[in-house]
């Protein structure tokens, strides 16, 4: 809990009935995409439970597409599905 003084300061950043519509899509697209890395991790772990909701995050994450999004999609997502060893076999190349 924030202290009462700084309360008002810090509410624009906290509250999201401050939030523009822009701010609001961004906030939307990286739930959908954290969500979508959870399922990744859970999937690469070896629990096929989590393939149902990566089939509908695929789904979320089409219809709120952005430049942004699709630039994180084809340069970081790859990354998540690597090993360990690929990982670090990576950063001795």
């Amino acid at each position: 809990m924030l202290p009462a003084e700084l309360q008002n300061d810090f509410r624009p950043l906290l509250d999201e009935h401050y939030y523009t519509e822009d701010e609001k899509l961004v906030v939307k697209q990286a739930d959908a995409l954290c969500a979508y890395l959870k399922c990744l991790e859970e999937l690469s772990a070896g629990n096929n439970e989590f393939k149902l909701a990566k089939a509908r995050l695929e789904k979320t994450l089409d219809m709120r597409s952005s430049p942004e999004m699709e630039y994180f999609m084809e340069v970081f997502i790859p990354s998540f599905s690597l090993s360990l060893d690929e990982i670090s076999q990576d950063e001795v190349m």
